[in-house]
């Protein structure tokens, strides 16, 4: 009988009516029966990690030009008597991507191998890392220093520590020229893995003549194609083999002279070190993320005081300051140190402290390209980091440290 309403007693009497119904079936049936039917096998859900994709330098056609400009001088001055054929309206020709793949498949093809556990260079990147290198640090291995092409056609000097062990095994012997060193193990490298773009090893041959540098370029060498690869061509020369070589000559592969397009016949060595181009260090971020301590354009100072003044600048959208915002400071120089006074008081637990390290550690690169140590004043910490800002501290050798 259809009810639209019922009462409670009308339900209840209704339940009482309803035949009882029993389950004979063991807990540990009923457990089987539900493992067999696949009702434990459903995995919970996983929370979907949200990616952040690293915020790449802006490159706008303002700084493009005054970069071109710039490279303009420096090119001026590395090949004397070679800059009358810088055509005027070739100054802002863009820098193209095509330019800088430098290595091509033959050359990957070639690479040497190694134990699958020594088979590459990684980074350490563990929460504010010291990433110079220092004497004390060269107990057993051996220095590797180079520069790898970086996002803008711009040279990022990097270091490699390789034990002595196994610079012995490939070369005979713990004591190898950088040429030598170059040859073995920049094949090796993963730049691309790296976040950076293919460019060892260089194309033609390398000579020493009487502690000289000679570089024998073939006719389709890639290095003038643009401004752009011709920084990119220097700065790493200069990253790669300054430590033990002041200069490098550029030869055809019969040992002839050279004309490189934009700057002409090449008469004039270039300069790997000298005494007047010292760099002061910003950070330089790659389109991966990362970032590295770096030369601004190779912009060179001809006094200490002046290269770390001009760190708190903000240089522009490739290069940027490691100096902590807001934080000024006074310099002053003796022969051995160099003193870098905050004008107020610095409590480095204000700041992060990858920043915190990366002001530190630009300092004493600039610094050390003057031989100079540095002793900080105003700092709250005495000690901060595995550094002792009671005294000068040690000087580095090189910088953006990789293991092998």
């Amino acid at each position: 009988m259809k009810k639209e309403h019922w009462d409670e007693s009308e339900i209840e009497n209704l339940l009482k009516q309803s035949p009882k119904v029993t389950d004979n079936r063991s807990k540990e049936e009923v457990f089987q029966r539900l493992l067999d039917e696949g009702a434990f096998s459903e995995q919970s859900p996983q929370p979907q990690k949200k990616v952040v994709k690293p915020k790449g330098i802006r490159w706008t056609p303002l700084i493009a030009s005054i970069a071109s400009l710039f490279l303009i001088v420096v090119f001026a001055r590395q090949f004397i008597g070679s800059s009358n054929n810088v055509a005027q309206d070739q100054a802002s020709e863009a820098l193209t991507e095509s330019s800088l793949k430098m290595a091509d498949s033959a050359a990957k093809n070639e690479r040497l191998a190694l134990p699958e556990e020594a088979s590459s260079f990684s980074l350490d990147e563990s929460l504010a890392a010291h990433t110079l290198v220092y004497e004390s640090q060269l107990q057993g291995v051996t220095l590797f220093t180079i520069g790898l092409s970086g996002d803008n056609a711009e040279s990022v000097p990097v270091s490699f520590l390789i034990p002595n062990e196994i610079v012995n095994e490939k070369l005979g012997t713990t004591a190898p020229t950088k040429l030598q060193l170059y040859e073995a193990f920049a094949p090796l490298i993963d730049e691309e893995g790296r976040g950076f773009r293919e460019f060892h090893p260089f194309k033609g041959k390398f000579l020493e003549k009487d502690g000289e540098l000679v570089h024998q370029l073939p006719k389709d060498h890639p290095y003038d194609t643009s401004l752009g690869a011709l920084s990119n061509y220097t700065g790493t020369l200069i990253d790669t083999f300054s430590d033990d070589y002041e200069q490098v000559y550029l030869e055809n592969m019969d040992g002839a002279s050279i004309d490189l397009d934009y700057v002409g016949e090449v008469k004039e060595p270039i300069s790997l070190r000298s005494s007047s181009e010292k760099y002061n260090y910003y950070a330089y971020q790659m389109s991966t993320g990362a970032v590295y301590l770096s030369p601004n354009f190779r912009m060179s100072y001809s006094t200490v005081e002046e290269a770390l003044q001009n760190m708190t600048t903000e240089a522009n959208d490739i290069y940027r300051t490691v100096i902590l915002p807001n934080v000024t400071y006074t310099v002053k120089s003796d022969k051995n140190v160099v003193t870098v006074k905050f004008d107020n008081e610095l409590d480095l637990q204000q700041f992060d402290a990858i920043e915190v390290m990366r002001m530190i550690e630009g300092i004493l690169m600039t610094a050390a390209q003057f031989d100079r140590q540095v002793k900080f004043e105003q700092i709250v910490q005495e000690e901060w980091n595995g550094f002792n800002f009671t005294g000068p501290l040690d000087k580095p050798i090189a910088a953006n440290i990789f293991y092998y």
